[in-house]
């Protein structure tokens, strides 16, 4: 696989799940981190888990962004509850990893095709 056969999207998505994650491990003022903490927990999985489902429907897109990071969001933090390892640094990391991990099979989508 290329970066050149990549598509900027998935690129861009990839990219600023790492980055919002490192940013909101960090800290920055109030009012930033929750904007970074919204971003890297629900709505960058979702948009990459989304992009893996062909839609027309700008709605149904928007839904399925909020849906999909809302049940990952849930998905994961039960799994740490229930392992008893819960800590938000924790599960930034890990939304992070699953957009990572999202754009990687959208990028091979996007090779394959």
């Amino acid at each position: 696989m290329n970066f050149r056969e990549l598509s900027r999207p998935t690129l861009a998505l990839g990219v600023a799940a790492v980055v919002l994650s490192l940013v909101t491990l960090v800290g920055l003022p109030t009012p930033l981190q929750t904007l970074a903490a919204i971003g890297v927990l629900i709505l960058l999985p979702g948009q990459a888990l989304a992009r893996l489902i062909p839609t027309t429907d700008a709605a149904l897109g928007v839904l399925l962004v909020l849906g999909l990071g809302l049940a990952t969001l849930t998905a994961v933090s039960t799994a740490m509850f229930y392992l008893t390892v819960w800590s938000w640094q924790a599960c930034v990391v890990a939304m992070a990893v699953i957009t990572v991990l999202a754009c990687l099979a959208r990028a091979r989508q996007e090779v394959a095709s």
